[in-house]
């Protein structure tokens, strides 16, 4: 779906504004031992440091005139600093921000609030640094806070040579609705209930719409707590050891599809309802390990864990509309429904590497590793009912007392875990200045640990209750159970699905110095993968990458990568599940026609069949007199899945102009512009209801004109401005940014009998609406000095979208539709202005 990607985009471009507002950013190193998820920073400070902007006496830190990498860009300038001041054995820097932001327009909209949850208000910002030049001891405090939502704090203390200890607290928000409706109480909590005048089961479709017209529009967030604490210790010149813990919470609600049963097919009937559902884990992570660093050897033994915690293992929400059986019996009402929560796990995982000096200016390393990812989470009910479910007809109507329980399932913890195994070998020689030879291979295996059976003890029967109960209320025979008696011919998953996968790899590639100016580079990728329980058992993938760099004039770098690859596999084998349902236990009878076809046996998934693939990137950086750069792009990603139904084809081409001019460290200017476009091509058909065993097309089950195709189109252009010009003592800076994205979803098929509802077959176009995002943001910044040590940044951020997207049209006249109930009012075009004034004084 375009939508979320570009509210991603989107605010990755907003980021990036304001860390202009606020100075160029500089990214902040982090210890390769601190592992994942620790950029510090917000929405109004991303770096996580206050910037000051460059030097204005030097262009890199080793010249005082302009130098550039070896592809051509100019290097980033020496940051400016504030003086250090001395006390005592100690120097100092000291920065604090005291601020003011205030929005006006459409502030609530979602893709503008989405990773910030601004607000007006006021804003604290600080950064320290102490030194202790005799001993090399240092210390520093970064901290910025936006809002309760969106704020960092950071202290160092360290010993430069000895040790680095690091604490750290960080909040951030994802705002994911800024137009919910909710009929529901206890929005955050494990139990929703229905707003009054609403009552579970016996509420009409118009006094739901009623109660969702009469809600305020409201913020649906998830807000992320993480803390954490870290040290690295040198215990001498060969040996360090380090150790990082972080605990992180969320918690919030977010819409979430809580269905019961279709009402598509079956008007007045049925719910489908998107849910606030509420959300409150946590996550404790812990590394830690060793470093050896010889003049021979280096080694590393480490470890790594993560512990995932629900506070709950279950929600459950009122139901208002009831459902009603295609037969002429009256049916007990279920005025619940229930989901369980994402199961608490484990994550351990111990790891060697070695790695040596050899030969030829050489290297070889070897990494192992051993993992065990484990959950053995309490299991919940099947069913949260009182009384009796179901169809009153022989062998459709059950008692709740036999189901609600967790004496109902066959055992009431998960149990259940993946055992994985990584050996990976690297040899790297350089036998001579111009050549470099590289080699590895790599093996891994993960092993499914256990069997769950879904399995009453109480009744004898397998399988699972649909939908809350609601399916086999609708339907006769259809509540997703299996016996051997009056239910002996239904087909309903009855186990897990284990996923064993086994990956041997290898590759070599080297690259060649042709003279001064070319290089050239090629390399050899085997990877085989052997899966149990897939389509396909084994898969081959074979790649070729080549790359081409050339400097023959001074003013000009071009560097070409090619890759070329090719999966082949065994026999495709269109159901390999079979024995994960009822139809591979013993007493089951196979109905007339056979047991029901899993899927058309000519479906393919992508992701283990045949493939294709040619990727070209083409890259040209030009040096300009006067200190300008133009860099230039070019590339291709071509996929065939050689499939006659299901993915067939996903093609992408891009290409970006970028220009940029530094002429001294008081002026730098760009422009920028970038498109994209793909195209992905699909083929399926459609059932025809006949349920028999046939799994071929262009049978009674699939039949040819039941087929359909689609062909869905993006098209992407994005630009921008940016100016930063040094004014005496004052700097002013200013960007613009624009995104546009159009997406076309079209679609053919080869007769009414393929569509869901074959009377609307005349009222179709061939396509969807276009799915449409077009942005507009410009920000303006000036920093004044009042002293030497008191500043005053004042910045203005305007932006301005529109957008559509056919997945919401008609809410505009409400957000219930029939029994359909949705929260989230969808996108929405905005328009607004965030306007900042920043104290900044240095002590």
């Amino acid at each position: 779906m375009m939508s979320k990607a570009w509210q991603a985009r989107n605010s990755l471009l907003r980021l990036s504004l304001l860390s202009l507002a606020m100075g160029a950013g500089h990214a902040y190193a982090q210890d390769s031992g601190l592992g994942i998820d620790l950029q510090f920073g917000n929405a109004l400070n991303p770096a996580g440091k206050l910037d000051h902007g460059c030097d204005p006496d030097s262009y890199s830190w080793l010249a005082g005139e302009p130098k550039r990498t070896p592809t051509g860009f100019l290097y980033t300038c020496v940051p400016a600093t504030p003086e250090y001041a001395e006390d005592g054995e100690w120097l100092s820097r000291k920065t604090f921000q005291l601020g003011y932001l205030s929005l006006s327009g459409d502030e609530n909209a979602m893709q503008w609030r989405r990773f910030s949850n601004w607000d007006d208000g006021m804003v604290l910002g600080a950064d320290l640094r102490f030194e202790h030049p005799s001993d090399g001891r240092y210390f520093e405090f970064h901290g910025s806070m936006l809002n309760e939502d969106s704020q960092y704090y950071r202290a160092l203390l360290g010993k430069a040579g000895k040790y680095r200890m690091q604490a750290f607290v960080r909040s951030q928000p994802n705002v994911v609705s800024g137009n919910a409706r909710s009929i529901w109480d206890g929005i955050g909590s494990q139990h929703l209930t229905l707003k009054e005048p609403l009552t579970p089961t016996t509420s009409t479709s118009a006094q739901v719409a009623a109660v969702s017209a009469a809600q305020p529009e409201s913020i649906l967030k998830v807000v992320r707590d993480k803390q954490g604490l870290g040290i690295t210790y040198a215990f001498n010149k060969r040996w360090t050891g380090y150790f990082n813990g972080s605990h992180e919470t969320r918690e919030g609600a977010r819409q979430f599809g809580g269905p019961f049963f279709f009402n598509y097919p079956f008007p007045d009937n049925g719910g489908v309802y998107e849910i606030p559902r509420p959300i409150d884990d946590s996550t404790v992570n812990l590394n830690g390990g060793l470093r050896f660093v010889g003049n021979l050897w280096r080694m590393e033994f480490g470890y790594t864990g993560s512990y995932f915690r629900n506070a709950y293992n279950s929600f459950d929400y009122e139901v208002p509309l009831g459902t009603y059986p295609v037969v002429p019996v009256s049916t007990p009402q279920l005025g619940l429904g229930e989901f369980s929560y994402e199961p608490d796990n484990d994550y351990h995982q111990l790891r060697a590497s070695f790695s040596r000096k050899i030969a030829w200016n050489g290297d070889f390393s070897l990494t192992t590793s051993l993992t065990r990812s484990s959950q053995n989470d309490d299991l919940v009910a099947p069913m949260p009912c009182q009384g009796q479910f179901g169809i009153p007809l022989p062998g459709f109507l059950y008692d709740c007392a036999d189901w609600n329980t967790t004496a109902a399932l066959s055992r009431t913890k998960a149990d259940l875990a993946i055992n994985s195994q990584l050996l990976d070998a690297r040899v790297v020689l350089q036998p001579t200045g111009n050549l470099t030879w590289r080699a590895s291979v790599r093996f891994q295996r993960d092993d499914y640990d256990g069997t769950y059976w879904a399995y009453n003890p109480l009744t004898g029967q397998y399988g699972y209750i649909s939908e809350n109960g609601a399916q086999g209320s609708v339907v006769p025979g259809e509540m997703g159970v299996w016996d051997p008696y009056g239910n002996a011919s239904v087909l309903t998953r009855v186990r897990n699905l284990p996923l064993d996968k086994e990956i041997h790899e290898a590759s070599t590639g080297a690259d060649w110095r042709l003279g001064t100016s070319n290089t050239v580079g090629a390399s050899f990728t085997f990877s085989r993968t052997e899966r149990s329980h897939r389509e396909v058992e084994a898969t081959d993938d074979n790649s070729i990458k080549l790359n081409w760099t050339n400097r023959s004039f001074d003013w000009l770098t071009l560097r070409v990568n090619y890759t070329w690859l090719k999966r082949s596999g065994s026999e495709y084998e269109y159901d390999p599940y079979e024995f994960t349902f009822s139809s591979d236990l013993p007493g089951y009878v196979e109905p007339v026609g056979g047991t029901m076809a899993h899927t058309v046996e000519e479906l393919r998934k992508y992701d283990v069949s045949s493939r294709d693939q040619n990727k070209l990137d083409v890259m040209a950086t030009f040096v300009l007199p006067h200190a300008m750069t133009v860099y230039a792009s070019v590339r291709g990603d071509w996929n065939d899945y050689d499939a006659e139904l299901g993915r067939q084809k996903y093609d992408t081409l891009g290409a970006s102009l970028q220009w940029e001019w530094q002429p001294n460290p008081g002026t730098v200017a760009g422009l920028w512009y970038g498109h994209d476009r793909s195209k992905l091509a699909f083929a399926n058909v459609n059932d025809t209801g006949a349920l028999t065993d046939n799994p071929s097309l262009g049978g009674e089950n699939y039949p040819e004109e039941n087929r359909w195709w689609l062909d869905d189109k993006q098209r992407n252009h994005y630009a921008g401005a940016s100016w930063s010009q040094r004014i005496g003592r004052a700097t002013l800076d200013g960007s613009w940014n624009w995104t546009y994205s159009r997406g076309i979803t079209g679609y053919r098929f080869a007769s009414p009998a393929a569509l869901t509802d074959p009377a609307l077959a005349p009222l179709l176009t061939g396509g969807y609406p276009p799915m449409v995002y077009r942005s507009n943001s410009y920000t303006l910044s000036l920093l004044l000095p009042l002293s030497s040590r008191i500043g005053v940044r004042l910045f203005d951020t305007y932006e301005k979208a529109v957008m559509s997207d056919w997945h919401y049209l008609g809410f505009a006249d409400g957000q219930v539709l029939d029994h359909r109930v949705y929260t989230d009012g969808g996108p929405e075009n905005y328009s607004v202005n965030l306007l900042g004034v920043l104290l900044e004084i240095q002590l």
